[in-house]
């Protein structure tokens, strides 16, 4: 019996440290693969390029907003109830058009009897005058009477042109792009009452880097395109070059439009300006997708033998698709063109494609 137990005692201590061997050797399969894995990670695959001589375009292309350049809001000047709302919204108006009148009775009663006290007044001054001449009344007497007439002309005056103000007008020619009262609605001094344009002056409105502002003046031409009118071009000129960047350093531009029936305000264009003659001159350029950070503090990745190494150079012009190298690189460097996303500094790389074109 006891022979019996031990013998089972003894196949399962067997059973037991076979398992920790087979565990004990997956283990260290698993391990080996797995260290094995992190050294082919490591080796990260990138496509290269190189510098070349060749002769950059100068031009610059920027997307911008076709806008209206004389666009104004129609604001109400006095206070009262809309009686009447004469032009509505995608109406053609001309310079003084009446677009809505607001009440004006009180005002007219108050003109009345501004009117009449102004009359009184001047008959006031008159007669003072007179007696002034006789030596009925001071010299101080009459300059009063003045002074009141003064006052009944000015009020006069401010209720003539409050009634006035209660006609709300174009102040431009153009088409209301938003009328936004209605009969019986409230106004208030300083309140919007119409949005009007004038569709046949258009701009353009487009942002440019701080490099390619400098290269700009105003009268250049601009050729304009539009997804929506295919094979189709526009012309414009520049006529506000920006003096100041924003946060972004960049600098707005504006571009008159010449007269066209086909844009429209809000519509989306593409500018093309050529920012300098062409003189033949070749410059050391390499691919745009090759600068990493921006062309702010503009870095390259070079090869050098299996390994990348980050290097910040000088840049020029720049185009959509090229970049001068003024400073940092020689046309005999190798470049990463794709693949910086997974790079650091000294990281070791895998050439899957040479782009370089002779």
């Amino acid at each position: 019996m006891n022979s019996k137990h031990f013998f089972s005692v003894a196949i399962s201590v067997l059973l037991i440290v076979l398992i920790v061997v087979i565990l004990i050797g997956n283990k260290k399969e698993i391990d080996r693969k797995a260290r094995l894995s992190l050294e082919v990670n490591t080796v990260i695959p990138v496509n290269v390029t190189q510098p070349q001589w060749t002769e950059i375009n100068p031009s610059i292309t920027a997307t911008g907003k076709i806008v209206a350049d004389n666009s104004l809001v129609i604001t109400s000047k006095t206070q009262g109830t809309v009686l009447a709302k004469y032009r509505k919204t995608g109406d053609r108006v001309t310079k003084g058009t009446p677009v809505a009148k607001v009440e004006d009775q009180l005002i007219l009663e108050g003109l009345r009897v501004a009117e009449s006290g102004y009359a009184k007044a001047k008959k006031d001054a008159e007669r003072y005058e007179s007696l002034q001449k006789a030596g009925a009344v001071t010299k101080s007497e009459t300059e009063a009477m003045q002074l009141a007439l003064k006052n009944a002309e000015q009020q006069v005056f401010d209720l003539k042109d409050r009634l006035q103000n209660t006609v709300l007008s174009a102040p431009v020619s153009g088409v209301l792009e938003n009328v936004m009262v209605e009969e019986g609605s409230l106004v208030a001094p300083g309140m919007a009452v119409a949005e009007i344009i004038d569709p046949t002056r258009l701009k353009m409105e487009i942002s440019v880097t701080e490099k390619e502002v400098i290269r700009l003046r105003r009268g250049q031409t601009v050729r304009i395109t539009s997804d929506v009118f295919e094979n189709k071009t526009f012309e414009g000129q520049i006529q506000v070059v920006g003096v100041q960047g924003n946060d972004a350093m960049s600098y707005k531009v504006e571009i008159a439009i010449s007269a066209s029936d086909d844009l429209k305000p809000g519509m989306f264009a593409v500018a093309h300006i050529e920012s300098g003659a062409a003189n033949n001159e070749k410059k050391l350029v390499i691919d745009r997708r090759c600068i990493v950070g921006g062309l702010k503090n503009p870095k390259v990745y070079t090869v050098s033998g299996d390994k990348a190494s980050l290097r910040s150079i000088v840049v020029g012009l720049v185009t959509d698709s090229q970049v001068e190298v003024i400073n940092g690189l020689t046309e005999n460097e190798t470049v990463v063109l794709d693949g910086q996303i997974n790079l650091t500094e000294g990281a070791k790389i895998s050439v899957i494609k040479n782009e370089f074109v002779k």
